[in-house]
């Protein structure tokens, strides 16, 4: 599509090389994969504001969020649109809220050592969710059709989860966009 965002997964599957210029250990990055796309995530943690990027040039988005005793708040931004979110994490069980979508979202997860599960409503429509980490990758499947991965250098697994599921949510309005562009073009 020659779109820096959108790279076909057709490719032999590797670890993708950590973005330039993100150095250090407060990083997380990787990609929301969906057969023929990708879509990616460039992240930082410093402990209190988990920010950065999602996507690309074209349909990017800005992440800023910041920590509460158990809570992340804040924004997911790109041109035209502001998506308000909230995530909180009570014992081992993770809410999280995206308003500023037509329908909104929420989700539900049950954080169990190195394994989440649960459930994403996304416009109506509920998604089963199961995220995996290890030291240092999360990997989230969100209903059959797309996955996210992230390298990190050891985030804490409510933190990942939150970025997990916001950087599907980016992507799954950056396809729909895209989708509806090309809508417009054939009927053109």
């Amino acid at each position: 599509m020659g779109l820096h965002e959108f790279e076909s997964v057709h490719k032999p599957k590797q670890q993708p090389a950590r973005p330039e210029g993100l150095a250090g250990g407060d990083r997380v990055w990787g990609e929301v994969r969906r057969p023929g796309m990708g879509y990616r995530v460039q992240l930082s943690w410093d402990g209190r504001r988990l920010a950065g990027r999602l996507g690309g040039a074209i349909f990017g988005e800005n992440v800023y969020l910041e920590a509460f005793a158990g809570q992340l708040l804040g924004s997911v931004a790109s041109s035209g649109r502001v998506l308000t979110l909230h995530a909180q994490l009570e014992g081992s069980r993770l809410q999280l809220r995206l308003v500023g979508l037509d329908q909104g979202a929420r989700a539900v997860l049950e954080l169990h050592g190195d394994r989440a599960s649960g459930t994403f409503d996304l416009g109506g429509q509920a998604h089963l969710v199961e995220i995996g980490f290890s030291a240092a990758q999360a990997l989230a499947r969100v209903g059959g059709e797309q996955e996210v991965l992230l390298h990190h250098p050891g985030f804490p697994a409510w933190v990942l989860a939150v970025a997990a599921l916001t950087a599907d949510v980016a992507a799954r309005n950056a396809w729909r966009v895209l989708l509806d562009s090309y809508t417009g073009w054939a009927q053109a």
